[in-house]
């Protein structure tokens, strides 16, 4: 379009609003600033050492309400250093050879930008320890420009005192919690060896040792140059407890024959891994493991996204490696002690990848009598086979005597594998069978209306959620159980109509029938799934792969690579250049931008009101648990049918928790719009959380595949870090899919009267399966 009487206008930026927007993008923390310049005074400092190693190093943060001040006496900036890298956004000194020989963490090169989202004023005092030249410059956040001139420059008396002082000055209105600050940049400096004091207290020279809390050690194994792949060399040292857990410690990694520096100390059930580079902190990240492997690792290798809250993939795609090949090795070791009979993990690992050999140290329970361990009852059975019973009828328990004992074989579902197949394979053994069975088959042609429609509606439901054809019917079951599974095809289910939670759905039938659908899918979902899970075909890896597919058509990315940090001004200045359209300057911003949630006040729903019969439905048809929760797979509960637009869901104190949970929250959009397929699938749940980030894990039924959910928040999530397993109690309605939330962390979600609460998220998928 051609401008009238000649008249046309420059395209124009408001720079301090969008140093504004992408600063608060990039750095969701308000504290993130204060972070970014302790990081640039680390580095400054490692690249002085690298040159001449014969001084004290020191950093000095002064926190106060309004005003941040960070001082070092690194390698320092020069007039020309200052003007090319540190005040270019996306221009690094650091992104070289020399640099990264030096061990420095950051080379994005975002500079004084980080400043900006809380800062109006940025002074920079730099003495250069290359060309002795000493320099001020200041900004103001208000008159930022990419075409005037806006940051002064003035040359100072040298001191002879290498070094940079930062001094940010919030923005009016803006104030800093200290203690908070304080909290929150002793998570990123406590282990590097120099020395760091804030307000004049030492935050930083702790032991590395010291980040993974020691175990009482009942036994210890270590091993030099251990080859945990073809690919991956360690020395190890493991540490056990007689509780069964194991503690790990890795150094001199070798990745190809290539030396790798850094370490890594892990202990079993930790679950998240905190990570360093220099021992300088980094992000949060997992290592899928069945022994849940969590600790730190400081590597040079690990690199972090322009945001710091995040490892790029090469760097998560190095700490994977560890995860299988340690869960071998200490189940190997462990095997020979008898404290592998108290860990579950071990047991888990053993009967998923069917090494038996491994099992002689698990122990049984004999009748009469205590218990022995396998290795033990095999020999014995050499002079006389010895029976095995996998029931709990009594009157079978009393054939058992001394001259013909009995092994009971354990009600857990991998150690019953592992202690019959191990006296299968190395021992003599009868087996006593105890199999239900129905005692008495009801004639179809004299079922109920009821009756008739819940087989009806059960059969609807197993095919449709679950893709699994069934033949249902009534009969009396032997051992008084109100549901019997028969392995045939189609699979066979047989329900006793006099069982309690049959009953309760007969008779909502008959009285409430608007509430029968949703309780016959809570109770396909409760009591149904557990016995029939391992014949759903999604549970198979073709079906596994078949819904991959699926999920993979769209890819989600977070995350920040270099490739996407291009200097803000040049990508401006390509456009007025003609060089890029606007539609290709838009869509390289939108390529950049965070996933994120925002919780008011007014989002808040009762899960009574918005969901309403789900707990009531839960403690009608649940069958008693004996007080043991359940962390197997489960599928999520549905209300397809059902809209809302809270985005978070709760439980008043007056009302049942569901699965001891009274916290729900909806994940954000886009996840929901990308990945919210997974969801249906049955899975189980895991939380980890810890300073300002909180990690849900969903693992697929079939153990191949999950789906990590990170969420950042501007404050602390809690006063400790924390995290494991819970029970899935995960909700999906038409337009919205909430996760449960821990109890200790349920304040944080809830946002008060008039209070606006940011959720920075992040999501992809785990692959379990350490071959692909």
């Amino acid at each position: 379009m051609t401008a009238k009487n000649g008249d046309a206008i420059p395209f124009s930026v408001e720079i301090s609003r969008m140093i504004e927007l992408l600063a608060s993008q990039i750095y969701p923390s308000p504290y993130a600033l204060l972070r970014e310049n302790v990081q640039n005074a680390f580095d400054a400092i490692m690249l002085r050492k690298h040159l001449s190693p014969e001084f004290v190093p020191i950093i000095t943060v002064v926190i106060e309400a309004s005003c941040i001040t960070v001082c070092d006496n690194g390698i320092g900036m020069s007039r020309q250093d200052l003007r090319e890298h540190f005040w270019r956004a996306g221009s690094s000194s650091k992104n070289n050879d020399e640099a990264r020989a030096a061990g420095v963490v950051g080379t994005f090169g975002i500079g004084a930008m980080a400043n900006f989202g809380m800062a109006e004023t940025l002074e920079v005092t730099s003495e250069s320890l290359r060309s002795s030249e000493r320099t001020k410059c200041v900004a103001n956040r208000s008159t930022l420009s990419v075409t005037e001139d806006c940051i002064s420059f003035s040359s100072e008396a040298t001191t002879g005192e290498p070094g940079t002082t930062v001094k940010a000055t919030m923005q009016e209105g803006h104030f800093i919690d200290v203690q908070q600050a304080i909290t929150y940049l002793s998570e990123f400096v406590c282990f590097v060896d120099i020395p760091v004091t804030v307000n004049g207290t030492l935050v930083s020279q702790r032991p590395f040792s010291e980040a993974v809390p020691t175990i009482p050690t009942s036994w210890q194994w270590e091993g030099t140059e251990v080859a945990l792949t073809p690919a991956v060399v360690a020395d190890v040292l493991l540490l056990g407890s007689g509780t069964g857990e194991v503690r790990v410690q890795l150094s001199n990694i070798k990745l190809s024959g290539k030396p790798i520096s850094g370490s890594m100390i892990l202990r079993q059930g930790h679950n998240a891994v905190r990570t360093f580079r220099n021992r300088f902190g980094l992000a949060t990240a997992s290592i899928p493991s069945v022994y849940q492997w969590g600790g730190v690792a400081d590597f040079l290798i690990l690199k972090p996204t322009a945001g710091r809250e995040a490892l790029t993939t090469e760097s998560l795609e190095f700490l994977s490696l560890f995860g299988g090949p340690l869960d071998a090795l200490v189940s190997e070791k462990l095997a020979s002690h008898p404290e592998a009979n108290n860990s579950q993990a071990f047991v888990n690992w053993v009967s998923s990848h069917r090494r038996w050999d491994l099992c002689g140290l698990l122990r049984a329970r004999i009748e009469p009598g205590d218990s022995d361990n396998l290795r033990a009852l095999a020999d014995r059975s050499q002079i006389r086979p010895m029976l095995v019973y996998s029931g709990s009828d009594a009157a079978t328990l009393r054939h058992a005597s001394e001259d013909k004992p009995l092994v009971i074989l354990a009600r857990n579902h991998h150690r019953r594998l592992c202690e019959e197949s191990f006296l299968s394979q190395y021992g003599k053994i009868e087996v006593l069978t105890d199999e239900p069975k129905v005692l008495e088959a009801f004639d179809v042609a004299k079922m109920t209306l009821a009756q008739s429609a819940l087989v009806f509606r059960l059969t609807e439901v197993l095919d449709s959620d679950y893709f699994l054809s069934v033949e249902i019917s009534f009969g009396k079951i032997s051992h008084n159980l109100p549901i019997l599974v028969v392995a045939k095809n189609p699979i066979g289910i047989v329900l006793d109509p006099d069982a309690s939670n049959i009953g309760v759905m007969l008779q909502i039938y008959e009285k409430e029938y608007g509430a029968f659908g949703h309780v016959v899918k809570d109770f396909v979902r409760t009591v149904i799934f557990p016995r029939v899970s391992q014949y759903v075909p999604s549970a198979t890896r073709q079906g596994t792969e078949s819904f991959l597919k699926a999920l993979q058509r769209t890819r989600d990315i977070f995350e920040y690579e270099r490739s996407d940090l291009e200097s803000l001004t040049s990508l401006w200045t390509d456009y007025l250049d003609g060089k890029i359209t606007m539609e290709q300057a838009s869509l390289k911003v939108a390529s950049a931008r965070r996933s994120y949630q925002l919780l008011e006040s007014s989002s808040t729903g009762k899960v009574r009101d918005v969901v309403p019969g789900v707990s009531e439905g839960e403690s009608l048809i649940n069958e008693p648990s004996n007080g043991e929760q359940s962390f197997l797979a489960a599928p999520p509960i549905t209300r397809l049918e059902i809209s809302t637009d809270r985005k978070v869901l709760v439980i008043e104190n007056t009302d049942p928790p569901l699965k001891g949970f009274r916290c729900f929250l909806a994940i954000s959009k886009r996840v929901r719009e990308e990945r919210g397929e997974f969801f249906l699938q049955p899975h189980r749940t895991s939380i980890v959380w810890g300073g300002q980030k909180a990690l849900f894990i969903f693992e697929h039924h079939s153990g191949e595949v999950g789906l990590y959910y990170d969420i950042q928040m501007n404050q602390p999530l809690a006063s400790a870090s924390g995290g494991g397993s819970f029970e899935t109690c995960t909700i999906v309605m038409k337009n919205q899919i909430f996760i449960p939330v821990p109890v200790v962390l349920e304040e944080v979600f809830l946002p008060k009267q008039g209070e606006t609460k940011r959720l920075d998220v992040r999501c992809d998928l785990l692959y379990i399966d350490a071959k692909r």
